[in-house]
Parts: structure tokens; sequence; C-alpha cells
């Protein structure tokens, strides 16, 4: 416990001035993120893989990051090539299972897509990474010491044996209020964004963020392992640090492309 919360200040300390002023330092910090996380998805997913297929694999992730600086539409167009290439890989190359093709995918294009959503933030106001933050820090600390101290059902045994419905219904809360707070007076005062989406933001994210916990916990099940990485003492590695965070800044970036 106690580690796990020296490495969360240290993370905190860190990660937020660059955040908050984004630009050169923001872009190193998703090429170092991304390619650690992409490290330990290789590490689990492609361990059969040739080396050249695992290399591949760094430069697709470059390739989905580095794309938002030319908008979506650039997006989606490397995200196409890098769905017919892993295809393409799949039928030519013997080692490659169809189960790791659907998850690398997907870590691709999580990785890709949070990007494009801190890339839209910016244009907003540098306050929308920590909008986003409030609504998934304080939903997962909020069910973390609810569910230890009130917690008496499972949640979904199956998938996170320790989280609670308890847990989860105290976090949801709290991360609606926190989150809401900010949303309103920092971003919906000065104008930054309506209120109805703010209002619909702080709800849902903190429940999206939930999910995005889940579905991670769901592939480490999957692949028998307890935690993705060891980059953060107490905490996993990159990519158990951004379950939530990427489902919740992907989730806002689609809100904003519609309601904005």
């Amino acid at each position: 416990m106690k580690q796990r919360f020296i490495t969360a200040i240290i993370i905190i300390a860190v990660l937020a001035p660059i955040l908050y002023f984004g630009g050169i330092a923001f872009w190193a910090l998703a090429v170092v993120f991304g390619l650690i996380g992409t490290y330990e998805m290789v590490c689990i997913a492609e361990k059969n893989w040739p080396q050249p297929l695992k290399i591949l694999s760094y430069v697709f992730t470059l390739a989905l990051i580095f794309s938002n600086l030319g908008g979506v539409n650039y997006f989606f167009l490397v995200d196409c090539i890098v769905l017919i290439s892993l295809f393409t890989i799949l039928i030519f190359c013997p080692k490659v299972q169809i189960e790791d093709i659907g998850v690398m995918f997907m870590f691709y294009n999580i990785i890709g897509m949070m990007i494009g959503g801190f890339v839209r933030f910016y244009q907003i106001s540098n306050i929308m990474p920590f909008y986003m933050a409030f609504a998934t820090c304080f939903t997962d600390a909020g069910a973390y010491f609810v569910g230890r101290f009130m917690g008496k059902h499972k949640l979904n045994e199956r998938i996170s044996p320790n989280k609670t419905i308890e847990g989860a219904v105290g976090g949801f809360i709290i991360g609606v209020i926190a989150s809401f707070l900010l949303g309103y007076f920092a971003l919906v005062k000065p104008g930054k964004l309506p209120l109805n989406l703010v209002i619909i933001g702080s709800i849902t994210m903190s429940f999206i963020g939930q999910i995005g916990d889940l579905a991670f916990s769901a592939i480490k099940r999957h692949y028998g392992i307890k935690d993705f990485g060891t980059l953060f003492p107490g905490h996993g590695g990159v990519c158990d640090r951004i379950d939530s965070i990427s489902f919740n800044t992907i989730w806002l970036y689609v809100l904003m492309l519609v309601m904005l």
C-alpha cells in the first residue's frame, strides 16, 4: 500500500506538468509510453512471432500515434493500412494466431485514438486532460477505498476477484462529483465547453473508465499474467496504468466530435 501510494505521487508529479503544457514534451511522453506499452503487449501476445514482425509492431504504434498530426482522416488511413498488414501477416505467417492479431490491433487503436483525444483536448483547453484524469483517478481511488472498507459483493470474480459492487458504485459517485466540479468551474464557466457535455462526460466517464479497467484485466486473465509490466512499482506496467485513462480519453474525444 505504501509503495503504491509513493509511486502514484511520483507519477502525478512527473506527468502533471507534461500534460498541462503539452507540446514536444507530450509527444515525447506519447512515444515513450506507446513503445513501452507495445513491448509489454509483444511479450504476451506476440512471443512466438519472428523478430522482424515484432519490430513491425513498434512501427505500427508510432505510425498511429503520429498519424494524429494530420487529423482524423490520416488516422483512419493509417489504421486501414495497419489492419490490412496484420491480416496479410496472419495469412502468410503460420506462427501468428488470430487472437494475437485481434489483441494487437485493439492495442494499436487504443494508443492511436487516445493520442488523437489528447490532440483534440489541447485544441480546447490545457485543463481538458485533467478533467478526464479527475473522472478516471477519482473513480479508481474511490472504488479502491470504498471497496476496501465497505465491499461485500463481488463485481466480476472471473475477471477481477478483488473488485466489489460497493466499490464500483462508490467510485462512480466520487468520480462523477469530482470531475463535474472541475469541468464546471474550469471549463464551463470560462466558456470552453457547454454544460451538457460536461454533465454527460462526467457521468459516463466514471462508468466507462471502470469498463476499461475490467477490459484490460480480462486480457491479463486470458494470457495468465498478473501485470503487463513492472515499470511502476505497485502499479504494474504502462498498460496497467492506461487502462481506464485510455477508454475515458477515447470516449471524451468521441463526445467532443459529436457535441462540439
